[in-house]
């Protein structure tokens, strides 16, 4: 049974991912406050599926906040660190650490997530300097170079490479290698696809590429800096490198470039694939591309030392102590939300749930079930609200999946309200 669901929800998934990643690119033509588009961006995430059999222990990280993320099987002498994207303004932990947690089980190593500072509040260099400081702890901690592959999506791409060269610019040891999945590599936006792939790429249109300009950089002559455009970079001795992209993407000739010009690297190119796509694990190319990305990584590990065993049992030994400050002051905390808040939405929902259920009886009461059914927006939402729900099962478990399709009987409000309601619960007692 379990199987059939999930097999179903994938199959909704694929359905519906590439019409609401259209629908969101209409909404982001509409939005130009770079908070506005963080809070729709945190609102969109709150809704997504957490990783599982993941154990999070909150860290500062040289000067920002981190989580380290363990999965089983992950090694203590191997490290992914990785750092999200999200157009340099936005951080979307859920999404990130799923993602990050599927890398880590094919790569068998453990992550870190850096919460590193977002623009407009902290412009270049700030989200570099986190970076890199990040990465020097890991050096300092114990970890050598050659235990360590940086990867990074969209904006944290662009702070992938552009890490890579500080660092050999500061004379720092590198790391075994590196990922990039949709980079962005060049803020002068002078790659050919930006205006061949624009209409196609389902999630950015080419007018609104230059906002991003102004909103992370204070002066706009270090657009063409290495660390700002990594395409203009000098890769003499840089590690291995490998690059996903998809062939629509508006982005596609910022991997393109950097490919030619870094020395062994390895480029993809994947037809029809959105932006960052190997986060949509609904997608059977994200599934076998994050496959590739392990086989990738355990290479260009595969030198490091491995005294230190297999299984991590425990916290490492780099976690905070307890009570101890988890943020770097002027980082805001990027955890999940704390039981009395996920107490507080459980009951919200709960709310909403009884309120739908009693305008629905009394409808009914009142003789007017026959007029809402012939209603085919109620059938419209009722669908929608059915797809959700098959997509979002994980999130509640068989029986809660069971007790929000019967709610869908007395609207799909009421289905919805009930959904929210059992995940917020059962989010409050992990």
């Amino acid at each position: 049974m379990e199987w059939s669901v999930n097999r179903l929800r994938n199959a909704i998934g694929r359905r519906m991912l590439f019409p609401a990643l259209r629908l969101a690119r209409e909404q982001m033509k509409l939005i130009s406050d770079p908070l506005h588009l963080r809070e729709l961006a945190a609102r969109a995430d709150a809704m997504g599926r957490p990783a599982t059999g993941v154990r999070e222990t909150p860290v500062t990280a040289g000067s920002a906040p981190a989580t380290w993320l363990d999965v089983k099987g992950a090694r203590r002498d191997r490290v992914l660190l990785y750092l999200h994207g999200g157009a340099f303004v936005t951080e979307t932990p859920v999404f990130h650490g799923a993602l990050l947690a599927r890398l880590c089980t094919e790569v068998h190593a453990r992550g870190l997530m850096l919460h590193y500072r977002l623009a407009p509040e902290h412009r270049y260099p700030a989200a570099l300097d986190d970076c890199i400081a990040a990465y020097r702890w890991l050096l300092d901690t114990g970890h050598t170079a050659e235990q360590i592959v940086v990867a990074g999506d969209s904006a944290g791409g662009n702070l992938t490479l552009a890490l890579l060269l500080r660092a050999r610019d500061e004379g720092l040891p590198l790391p075994a290698g590196a990922v990039a999945l949709s980079p962005v590599t060049d803020f002068t936006f002078s790659g050919g696809s930006v205006q061949r792939n624009d209409g196609i790429d389902d999630m950015f249109v080419a007018d609104k590429m230059g906002d991003l300009l102004p909103v992370y950089l204070d002066d706009p002559r270090l657009r063409t800096h290495p660390h700002v455009s990594p395409v203009f970079g000098d890769y003499t001795g840089m590690p291995p490198l490998l690059l996903l992209v998809g062939s629509t993407e508006l982005l596609l000739d910022d991997s393109v470039r950097v490919a030619h010009r870094w020395p062994g690297a390895q480029l993809e190119v994947w037809h029809g694939m959105p932006h960052v796509f190997p986060g949509f694990d609904v997608l059977p190319e994200a599934i076998a591309a994050t496959q590739g990305i392990g086989r990738f990584a355990r290479e260009c590990l595969k030198a490091a030392p491995s005294a230190q065993g297999a299984d991590v049992g425990t916290t490492a030994g780099q976690a905070a102590a307890p009570g101890a400050d988890m943020h770097a002051p002027g980082h805001p905390p990027a955890r999940a939300p704390t039981a009395p808040a996920a107490s507080l939405a459980a009951r919200t929902y709960l709310g909403l749930a009884v309120a739908n259920a009693a305008l629905a009886l009394g409808l009914l009461l009142l003789g007017l079930a026959p007029l809402m059914l012939a209603n085919p927006l109620l059938w419209a939402t009722s669908a929608v609200v059915l797809a959700c729900l098959l997509v979002e099962a994980p999130a509640v478990g068989r029986s809660g999946l069971g007790l929000s399709l019967a709610a869908l009987l007395l609207g799909p409000g009421t289905a919805l309200s009930v959904f929210l309601y059992l995940r917020a619960r059962k989010r409050g007692a992990g």
